[in-house]
């Protein structure tokens, strides 16, 4: 069994940085209201995880005009905005706190190039570390493969000053990293995809029942991935993370279905479909983003709240948990009224009848649904 040790104390060598939120933005909400879910499969027991998190990676790698939460946002180390990253993450958790809030989720990824401001943020925030549910993810730019994957682990607790993590995913089911794992190297003759996973997942597992992780899941998975799990015997995930929205939800079905029925928590990234990003093409019967989507504004307008807050909680509506990214306060505090409303049935039907987002119509968008069955299909919601 792996050992990963507690970190030398080097805090002491790291100045703190000091985030100024207004003291009227602090004041706890009687309208505060943020769910858990419990995670099973691969997970302690009791381990809960919030309804919503922080999401820490954005798709710009430099700032426009040396703007970070210029569009599109840079959460990067390397583009300058590592000090940004750290206020952001110390104003969630800061919020929250103050909102009485037991349990803060935060998510992270090596692969978003700021695991190290992720961490700095949570110092300055000044919140106990028993307070937060920290993600991260292992994989994706780097390399996949069981001693990969205990090497990335393993420099996330020390970049990040932690000695456990609250959940850990693999964050894509490949990777274009340079692996010592022969069954991950996918320019040779031996790489071998569903081995290189479940030398991955093997990792993993050890990972978790060290405790150096109280669960481990997945990412981008979808149904036969996760069978490649199931059929070698090894424990199922807790988590599995995939982008849904409106105009990626109808699409998702099978995965989504297939993990609901396995006791496998579904997290959605992109809940607003990047807006700062990508423009959605209205050849597809789409509007730009979700949030200028007619349909979306006009149930927003009939509960008086956000369009965000709406997509938000069309997502909880279907159990489904998720972690939009964000720099602005004024943005988190809309984010989190997202559960102290209900959608009605009939709300979340039209939501998740959206038109959706196939490869043919949207080629450039990588989070789009490949086309084995086709836009022209029907696929009812149904749980």
């Amino acid at each position: 069994m792996v050992s990963f040790p507690s970190l030398a104390a080097y805090l002491c060598s790291l100045a703190l940085l000091f985030t100024t939120i207004n003291s009227s933005s602090l004041k706890a909400n009687p309208n505060y209201y943020v769910p858990v879910v419990p995670l099973k499969n691969a997970a302690v027991a009791g381990l809960i995880m919030p309804a919503i998190g922080l999401g820490t990676g954005g798709y710009g790698s430099t700032p426009v005009g040396g703007n970070c939460s210029a569009y599109p946002e840079c959460w990067n180390e390397a583009g300058g905005c590592g000090t940004n990253v750290a206020t952001a993450v110390s104003t969630w958790l800061t919020y929250n706190y103050h909102q009485n809030m037991n349990l803060i989720r935060i998510d992270n990824a090596n692969t978003y190039a700021d695991v190290g401001s992720v961490g700095m943020g949570i110092i300055q925030s000044g919140v106990p570390r028993k307070n937060i549910f920290l993600l991260s993810k292992v994989g994706s730019g780097q390399a996949m493969g069981y001693q990969d994957t205990l090497n990335q682990f393993q420099s996330i607790l020390t970049t990040q000053n932690v000695t456990y993590v609250d959940a850990l995913l693999i964050h894509w089911p490949t990777s274009t990293g340079n692996s010592t794992d022969t069954a991950c190297q996918m320019s040779q003759p031996t790489y071998n995809a569903t081995q290189c996973r479940l030398n991955t997942w093997k990792a993993m597992v050890e990972i978790y029942e060290s405790g150096a992780a109280l669960s481990i899941g997945v990412s981008n998975y979808n149904k036969s991935e996760i069978l490649e799990i199931s059929n070698a015997g090894m424990i199922l995930p807790a988590i599995n993370q995939i982008p849904i929205h409106i105009y990626r939800s109808s699409s998702q079905m099978e995965t989504i279905e297939f993990c609901q029925q396995n006791n496998i928590q579904v997290n959605a990234y992109s809940p607003l479909g990047v807006p700062d990003w990508h423009v959605f093409p209205a050849s597809g019967g789409m509007s730009t983003t979700p949030l200028v989507d007619p349909v979306v504004t006009n149930i927003a307008s009939t509960h008086n709240r956000s369009p965000a807050a709406v997509l938000i909680n069309w997502l909880w509506q279907q159990y489904i948990v998720t972690n939009p990214r964000t720099y602005s306060l004024a943005h988190m505090i809309d984010n989190l009224s997202a559960y102290n409303f209900t959608l009605t049935d009939a709300e979340v039907a039209l939501l998740s009848s959206r038109p959706q987002v196939w490869c043919s119509l949207d080629p450039t968008f990588y989070e789009c649904a490949p086309d084995n069955i086709g836009p022209s299909v029907s696929h009812p919601w149904s749980l």
